[in-house]
């Protein structure tokens, strides 16, 4: 079994140098406020949406705080990805140039 360790290192040696050559705050903005800042903000409104009814006088103002809040949450998210990827990918070429 490959621990997931591993399979963190393995992903980021393969992918991530072609992910931060496109640049940090394209990664932030795209996989963080829009993937996961959208899916979370997606995901709100269908909870919502499902416990109160789409037709609840308060549905719109939930909407409108949870996009603000859920685009907040994906920057951060895309942020602390984004540093720590590099964290293991600075520790992948130092491993690699201390190897004979």
């Amino acid at each position: 079994m490959i621990s997931p360790g591993a399979r963190t290192e393995r992903w980021v040696a393969r992918h991530w140098p072609a992910i931060r050559a496109r640049g940090m705050w394209r990664f932030v903005l795209v996989r963080g406020v829009a993937l996961w800042g959208g899916l979370m903000f997606l995901a709100m409104l269908v909870m919502t949406g499902l416990r109160l009814g789409l037709d609840h006088p308060r549905y719109p103002l939930l909407a409108a705080i949870a996009l603000p809040l859920c685009a907040i949450g994906g920057l951060a998210w895309g942020l602390l990805t984004w540093f720590l990827n590099e964290r293991i990918h600075r520790a992948i070429q130092q491993q690699r140039r201390h190897i004979p």
